[in-house]
């Protein structure tokens, strides 16, 4: 695929800005608790002047992790591969010096660990207080996250077997599975089966080697995979060369990428996502990969998330055969790819008016607008591709064959069609730039035998 869209290597520049507001303070008083609780609230950089509704992520051990987790996330989403959401950072709770975590976070009362066991408050503490709160407050989705790190992951696993529905997705750096002898692993073998799970998303993140029998990892994944029910989507990830605390970055930024699987592709089509495709003359039908579960078919089936994954192309004369679905954990982007070629026969050129002019290389668009002839020098396939702005249209041979479509806005365009060799009409619109439109970067390219590199062979450039 990299080999074939060279207008797709490009080296993305991230802005030096942040993607998201300064944090802001806020304070709330839990009666469940029985305290006033800090929390620090990082909004969308954008949020004040837009209308957009956003996930909420809830950070605990806000006072460690709610930075790191803040600068992960920009980073994701200022390269698009994650929807900017709303942080809710919970920091802990200290008294005389002493921190309530192991209070809030611990499911049972343990001998080894003092002030042990208050997770059912804590669980109230978000359900009745938290959460309501946040959502009264912000445009929010009505879709949750959860963070948490060593206990803090025993927590977020914990309240997931409590209140599957209170998050969407649970991401756990390094959790401490080990707590009470396992009690958390014993819970889940008795109970995973029967909670009411419905497109959960769960990441696990840990280290090799002993930790993964220390942190009791281990006995986790084996538990997971023989009872994991079809509504949980759960993926574990382990680490070399990390410790307890480093871990945590790798859970974070591992934990959002497979939470919004999917979302980079919500919009991808097949590549060419138009023309023609003559029988007996294959061509490659690209898909989209990077970061991508994508599944298809070559008999015309549905697609299901067992079947073949997208390995950048399959060779085709027949594209109806081929089908794909891309996949997303929360099952929020799943959607089945739609644009591509269709089988058909080749074109002949119609007859042309003989003062038309005659386009090449150096012809040069005048008033939002490219026309004339084209000479096609020889039968075969050529390529067409464009990223279209409010108003472009492509005509050749007298037919439309591309425009821009409000609903996928400027997504690359790219259409193939097998031509016979003579002089074709060509008119391309595309009225004047405005703020924030990308270039139209148009090209017409010869494709020897439907090879993937035919932007070596250019007719014509815009």
């Amino acid at each position: 695929m990299q080999r074939l869209f060279f207008y797709l290597l490009v080296i993305i520049a991230i802005e030096a800005r942040a993607q998201y507001a300064p944090s802001a303070k806020d304070s709330i008083y839990s009666h469940r608790l029985g305290e006033l609780r800090q929390i620090e609230i990082v909004l969308p950089e954008l949020y004040a002047t837009d209308t957009a509704h956003y996930d909420v992520w809830y950070v605990i051990d806000g006072e460690w992790n709610t930075r790191t987790f803040t600068n992960i996330l920009s980073f994701l989403t200022a390269i698009k591969l994650i929807p900017e959401v709303i942080v809710v950072g919970i920091p802990n709770r200290y008294v005389n010096g002493f921190n309530l975590r192991d209070r809030d976070f611990t499911p049972t009362r343990w001998k080894d660990v003092d002030s042990s066991g208050g997770a059912d408050n804590f669980i109230a503490f978000f359900e009745k207080e938290l959460i309501p709160y946040i959502n009264q407050k912000y445009r929010v989705s009505g879709e949750n996250g959860i963070f948490g790190a060593s206990f803090g992951g025993v927590f977020g696993f914990y309240a997931m077997l409590q209140r599957p529905a209170m998050f969407r997705f649970y991401t756990l750096g390094d959790p401490a599975f080990r707590f009470d002898d396992q009690y958390l692993v014993r819970l889940v073998a008795q109970q995973l089966n029967s909670v009411p799970f419905h497109n959960t998303v769960l990441h696990i993140g840990g280290r090799t080697g002993f930790s993964y029998g220390d942190m009791a990892r281990d006995k986790m994944d084996s538990v997971l995979k023989a009872n994991s029910p079809s509504g949980l989507r759960w993926h574990s990830e382990l680490y070399d060369n990390e410790t307890h605390i480093s871990s945590v970055f790798k859970s974070n930024y591992d934990g959002l990428k497979y939470a919004y699987l999917g979302y980079q592709t919500r919009n991808a089509n097949y590549i060419p996502t138009g023309g023609i495709v003559v029988k007996g003359h294959p061509i490659r039908l690209f898909l989209p990969t990077n970061y991508a579960d994508i599944r298809y078919t070559s008999d015309g089936s549905l697609p299901g998330r067992n079947s073949t994954l997208a390995d950048d192309h399959v060779i085709t004369d027949d594209p109806s055969s081929i089908r794909a679905i891309s996949f997303s954990p929360s099952g929020r982007y799943d959607r089945e790819l739609q644009k591509k070629p269709k089988t058909g026969d080749y074109l002949a050129p119609k007859k042309t008016p003989g003062n038309s002019r005659r386009l090449d290389m150096q012809s040069k668009p005048v008033d939002g607008q490219l026309s004339g002839v084209v000479t096609i020098p020889r039968d075969g396939y050529y390529v067409f591709q464009l990223t279209p702005s409010e108003g472009t249209q492509l005509y050749f041979n007298d037919s439309l064959w591309a425009q821009y479509d409000p609903a996928e806005g400027h997504t690359r365009q790219v259409v193939i069609l097998p031509l016979r060799k003579g002089n074709y009409s060509f008119k391309l619109l595309h009225p004047a730039k405005k703020a924030g439109d990308p270039a139209l970067d148009f090209g017409l390219y010869y494709s020897e035998n439907g090879q993937d590199d035919w932007w070596r062979n250019p007719l014509l450039r815009w």
